[in-house]
């Protein structure tokens, strides 16, 4: 062979090796596929399940029993039917229930309306027949309402946000976000395509390189973070009359913040976490079968308390015929305490629009120390939903003379659906949409009064405040010149003497103030929100 020949031959075996090496480099891996997945996330079921469809649910007790149930009777056998119809076009979700718990009826409404709740009275009486009585303080007060009692959570926005992506067969773009920042962070070795299926398969190991990576990312994609938590709760800061861009400079600033973790440190606290499984398998063809299975032990690091939960999916099909099953179980062992075990499994099936599912849940309690049974509660739920589209719901008009304001009569009820986060000492402070830091945090003290710091909201709210030893505050507000006096429930204002609800202290020498005297002399409102003290005026 002449050399001319041979070089041909050299040269178009190079280009076909180039060409296969190419193209070898250019196909997705299988983290690739499992990224591009979420960004063309589609939900596979009709889109009128979130426009206008009704559902109709009914639970019924099959197993009631145990001491920590005496006070409620028995209620084994009871049912509760709700008719859901929903209605996005107009933001409303109207919810009619009816109940027999040991032969006793209740039925009634509520209604989810652009940020409103609207309940009929008769819900408040069913809550009482199970010990839950908020207006037990005052009775007359229920009886003295009108037909309609709401409360206003800006939260609900969230939810007609959400049933946009759903009609449009999407995630909503928050959680399709931070399901790509998590999956980018696990390593492509735990990843691997064969049979026309992507398999994700995390070990021991797999979940310290996940954690590892994961806290790396966050330090190095901090902005990238930082709109992932204001994305998620956008809703809540809002709430707080927070100011999104400077809630995300804080969150950043507390990345910056965070000590470097070692892969040891990891190590060390993976011990008290055991992967038994962690399994996701989806075929690439349309309508194939996807499976997820995680199974994780839990114990104490001084081994006084241990647990496990395990999670299973399948499913497969397409929007004409979709169905699948799920379970979640686990267990938690306090050797000093309870034995906790539950379980919940379910079966769903949409076929175009109408959907099916069943649903079976147990759980039972043990005191280890006596042996004696807590709880043993059976119930089952079979639902069926359809999609309407002539479907309009119909929402109460709210006026002065047929409605109240829970927040108003029960101030403390909305503290109850919006409860602190944290712990009471831990309560963060916000003055007009500004996170105040303060080395003294607001409290709830044991009388149950609300109180905060008074130097720091004060000048935040533009008063002018002077100490006078021994133990005088001397506050100026417009008008205003008050006088507040330590150990005193007392002061004046203007020289006309008044009484706080409970009296002025100091704390680390800064006074302590009862929330309620903002309001009374500087008409701000005091909201407790996701475990924020939010002041505005």
């Amino acid at each position: 062979m002449s050399r001319k020949s041979l070089f041909k031959v050299v040269l178009t075996l190079f280009l076909c090796f180039s060409v296969v090496l190419a193209t070898d480099a250019a196909q997705p891996t299988a983290k690739d596929l499992v990224l591009a997945s979420i960004n063309s996330f589609n939900l596979g079921i009709d889109k009128g399940f979130y426009e206008k469809s009704q559902d109709v649910t009914n639970i019924t007790v099959t197993e009631f029993d145990g001491s920590l149930t005496k006070e409620l009777g028995q209620v084994k056998g009871s049912s509760t039917e709700f008719i859901s119809q929903l209605d996005a076009s107009n933001n409303a979700i109207k919810i009619n229930y009816t109940t027999n718990v040991s032969g006793s009826e209740h039925s009634g409404d509520f209604y989810l309306k652009d940020d409103k709740i609207i309940f009929t009275k008769d819900i408040f009486l069913l809550l009482k027949e199970f010990g839950l009585d908020v207006f037990e303080d005052n009775p007359a007060l229920l009886e003295q309402s009108p037909e309609y009692l709401y409360l206003s959570n800006g939260q609900l926005n969230s939810v007609w946000e959400q049933m946009l992506s759903y009609q449009n067969q999407e995630l909503p773009q928050e959680y399709k976000d931070l399901l790509l920042f998590l999956v980018e962070a696990i390593p492509d070795e735990y990843f691997s395509l064969s049979n026309g299926k992507v398999t994700l398969k995390l070990d021991q190991n797999g979940l310290e390189d996940v954690i590892y990576n994961l806290l790396v990312k966050i330090k190095n994609e901090k902005e990238r973070a930082a709109d992932l938590v204001i994305n998620l709760n956008k809703y809540s800061y809002e709430q707080m009359g927070m100011d999104p861009e400077q809630m995300k400079q804080d969150i950043i600033a507390g990345i910056d913040s965070m000590p470097v973790i070692s892969r040891e440190d990891i190590k060390l606290v993976s011990t008290f976490v055991t992967v038994k499984e962690f399994t996701y398998e989806a075929s690439l063809m349309p309508g194939g079968p996807k499976n997820f299975k995680m199974d994780l032990g839990f114990k104490a690091p001084n081994g006084s308390a241990s647990g496990q939960l395990a999670v299973v999916f399948d499913g497969a099909g397409t929007q004409e015929n979709m169905k699948g099953s799920y379970s979640i179980s686990g267990n938690f062992n306090d050797i000093n305490g309870p034995k906790v075990d539950f379980s919940m499994t379910g079966l769903y099936n949409y076929k175009s629009e109408v959907a099916d599912s069943d649903i079976t849940i147990k759980a039972t309690a043990k005191d280890n120390n006596t042996g004696e049974l807590l709880l043993n509660l059976g119930a089952t739920a079979k639902s069926t939903t359809k999609v309407d589209h002539s479907l309009v719901v119909s929402v109460p008009e709210l006026n002065a003379s047929n409605s109240a304001d829970l927040a108003v009569l029960l101030p403390e009820l909305q503290q109850v659906l919006e409860p602190p986060v944290v712990g009471a000492a831990d309560l963060q402070l916000v003055v007009n949409g500004n996170v105040i830091s303060t080395d003294v945090k607001p409290a709830i003290i044991g009388s149950g009064q609300l109180v905060v710091p008074a130097r720091a909201v004060l000048e935040a709210l533009g008063c002018n405040v002077e100490w006078i030893e021994p133990n005088e505050v001397h506050i100026k507000s417009g008008d205003k010149t008050i006088l507040i006096i330590i150990d005193s429930k007392n002061y004046q204002v203007n020289g006309q003497e008044k009484a706080l609800s409970t009296p002025a202290y100091l704390e680390a020498d800064r006074t302590m103030i009862p929330a309620s005297f903002l309001v009374d002399e500087l008409g701000t409102r005091i909201k407790l929100v996701n475990g924020a003290v939010v002041i505005t005026k």
